[in-house]
């Protein structure tokens, strides 16, 4: 799912903004509240996850620096 800055909770609907476009929140497009308790449910977890995973994706990868 893409980045969404401002998202009705996929789990519970509240709606929720995000701060900056790193907040895991809008990539997961879950609230604070249901983020903490992903350790208790499978649909929160894999909702992590994925956010985790398409954060990096879309993170610029840091350059090499030449040799000095």
């Amino acid at each position: 799912m893409p980045f969404l800055p401002v998202f009705d909770c996929l789990w519970c609907g509240v709606r929720h903004a995000v701060r900056s476009p790193a907040d895991l929140e809008g990539w997961a497009q879950l609230c604070p509240a249901c983020i903490s308790r992903a350790g208790d449910n499978e649909f929160l977890r894999f909702r992590l996850k994925r956010a985790l995973e398409e954060r990096a994706a879309m993170s610029p990868l840091p350059k090499a620096e030449a040799p000095s």
